[in-house]
């Protein structure tokens, strides 16, 4: 009995549902992805080896098109009209791919971040300077290596350092889960630096509580970096601040330039011990009331706040610029929520960089800075898509533009990729919008 009003039958067409792919993945052989990987990664020790090249031009293809895990490459490999249109030959499977990323390991590590700066040179060109956004994150995992984290749950806890111009990565450094956010952020703040482009350079420096300490803050004053840090509410803080006559407060202001009624800031002078200098905070208040009190519970660091006469204090630590109000200041610090917080989210949530794949400490290593990698090259792709996509997450472009059916065939001896009308104008306006990119690179 027949359940269904048509047949299903087969075809031997060359069909693909990925043909939206095409100007990432025009746009990686144009940058030299493949070339970059061969320079910097080991060559194969067999001749029967896939030579690196393979192995990260699928991962990021297979990442940009929305896979989770190293089983999802079956969604390159098996595309046949896609693989003819890009040239594909060979494609590993999850097995060699995971036994790669354990070969590779430490090493292939280093790889990626030369093949990143190479990367940011392209993303940065002509820009001679960046605000640095950092922030340490939590990756939960399964696996049996990963170590219990502060949150009570076992993973890892990488450290990000984010541009705040272009939203790529800088730079990233994986780290087991029982590794504090605040160890080592002056060192992971100088990997940054080095991982500029040459003729770039670190012009400020916005990071949450990890970040407040001595050595780099004491460094930025050095420097004359401008800086935003979240301050700790120390005891000497929370006495200095009760401290305050309510004559020391003043308004603070929206962005849009109206005065808030139960917010308020001051400026302190402060410093901490073993510092050799004094610095200025700006601590913002906030009247405390019905849902709001619940909100600030649930999304402050106990460390970071005070609570006091019917208000809920926060402080941020900054450097001097006499051009910025208070409230400039904490706008300005409070855009690292964009640059840096939601940015790593798009990395785990979007580029699977919260599923590690092996049991392998160095070989997550690997894979997550391939993640990283596989971001940057969707940021570089999105600077230069149409205005109404350049603000797009990543899911939101699978579904709108990566996710396009094309039918492939051979047309007067030239490959020629078929798509309903509508797609098809919208693959032509993508294309054009990202030509001059090509055309510069290639």
């Amino acid at each position: 009995m027949d359940i269904l009003p048509y047949r299903i039958e087969s075809t031997n067409d060359l069909l693909t549902s990925r043909a939206g792919l095409l100007p990432a993945a025009h746009m990686m052989q144009s940058i030299g992805l493949g070339q970059w990987a061969n320079q910097h990664f080991p060559a194969p020790k067999s001749n029967r080896g896939f030579t690196p090249d393979v192995f990260v031009n699928t991962l990021v293809l297979s990442l940009l098109e929305g896979g989770r895990c190293l089983e999802d490459l079956h969604h390159i490999r098996d595309d046949s009209a896609l693989r003819k249109l890009l040239g594909l030959v060979n494609v590993p499977t999850a097995d060699a791919l995971g036994n790669w990323l354990r070969r590779m390991g430490a090493e292939g590590v280093i790889a990626v971040k030369e093949i990143n700066r190479k990367l940011l040179s392209v993303s940065l060109k002509g820009r001679k300077t960046i605000t640095l956004d950092m922030d340490a994150t939590l990756s939960t995992s399964k696996n049996s290596s990963a170590q219990w984290t502060y949150k009570k749950c076992k993973g890892y806890m990488p450290i990000v350092g984010h541009i705040a111009e272009t939203g790529q990565i800088l730079a990233m450094e994986f780290r087991e889960g029982n590794v504090p956010p605040a160890a080592n952020n002056l060192e992971f703040l100088q990997q940054c630096e080095l991982a500029l482009p040459k003729g770039v350079s670190l012009s400020a420096l916005r990071i949450d509580s990890a970040g407040y300490q001595v050595a780099i803050i004491d460094q930025c004053i050095d420097r004359s970096l401008k800086f935003a840090i979240r301050a700790k509410m120390t005891p000497s803080l929370k006495k200095q601040i009760q401290s305050l006559n309510e004559a020391q407060w003043q308004s603070m202001q929206h962005r849009n330039g109206d005065l808030l009624e139960d917010e308020a800031t001051t400026r302190l002078v402060h410093t901490m011990e073993k510092s050799k200098h004094a610095f200025t905070l700006i601590v913002q208040r906030k009247r405390i009331s019905g849902q709001v009190s619940l909100d600030l519970e649930e999304s402050c660091d106990n460390s970071e706040t005070l609570e006091s006469n019917g208000y809920i204090y926060r402080a941020i630590a900054v450097s001097e610029e006499d051009t910025l109000s208070d409230s400039d200041w904490i706008h300005w610090y409070n855009q690292r929520g964009e640059h840096s917080e939601n940015r790593i989210k798009e990395l785990k949530n979007d580029f699977a960089a919260d599923n590690m794949p092996c049991q392998s400490f160095a070989a997550n290593s690997l894979y997550f800075s391939l993640c990283g990698l596989a971001y940057n090259v969707f940021a570089l792709m999105r600077m230069y898509l149409p205005e109404n996509m350049k603000n797009r997450r990543a899911k939101t472009l699978r579904l709108r533009l990566f996710a396009l059916a094309g039918k492939v065939v051979n047309h007067s001896r030239q490959l020629c990729l078929k798509l309903r009308n509508d797609h098809c104008e919208l693959l032509k306006q993508v294309v054009g919008s990202m030509r001059p990119i090509l055309q510069a690179l290639s």
